[in-house]
């Protein structure tokens, strides 16, 4: 091994320490993100670049700046379901306030159908349409839901609840303890 091929393998040696260092002392991050935070690039991938943007101070300078393009990327339009309580105890006869927000990501603004999936043990299990809510978003809406009286203490009922809309699906877990 001649000292070229030597120096290429010890500068690549100290380049996997340094991403291996990295990678423990940042625990939330991944092995390839530390390579991309130390710009180097992955073997046999092309990294294509924004063109830099030329930019003239407004004072006289014979320098300029070059600043590289910032790129945004935005997902597709879609929204979140939020629903206060997730979970929650009751007790036949009580009455539970909940309330749902479809929250737009994107610059989402279509309508938003809604279903509630509902199944207590193995003897219940049913399927509600609940109508279809229109933008404009952020919207909120309440339900006031009273337990049957005739339920029996101790069940769970567990429900989930979608939301479809452009293309898009959120659904939220719910939970009632009857006690």
């Amino acid at each position: 091994m001649d000292s070229k091929d030597r120096s290429i393998l010890i500068v690549s040696l100290v380049l996997i320490l340094i991403i291996a260092v990295l990678a423990v002392m940042l625990p939330g991050i991944s092995l390839h993100r530390a390579q991309e935070l130390l710009e180097i690039p992955s073997p046999g991938v092309a990294e294509a670049s924004p063109p830099p943007v030329r930019t003239e101070s407004p004072f006289p300078s014979p320098l300029s700046t070059t600043v590289p393009e910032t790129l945004i990327i935005q997902g597709p339009p879609a929204f979140r379901l939020l629903v206060t309580p997730v979970e929650v105890r009751a007790r036949p006869g009580d009455t539970i306030l909940y309330s749902m927000t479809i929250e737009p990501e994107g610059g989402f603004d279509e309508p938003v159908s809604l279903r509630l999936d509902v199944r207590a043990l193995l003897l219940y299990r049913e399927s509600f349409d609940l109508g279809t809510l229109d933008p404009p978003f952020p919207q909120t809406v309440g339900y006031r839901f009273v337990v049957p009286s005739d339920i029996p203490a101790g069940i769970t009922v567990s429900g989930v609840l979608t939301g479809e809309g452009g293309g898009y699906q959120d659904s939220v877990d719910l939970v009632l303890l009857i006690g």
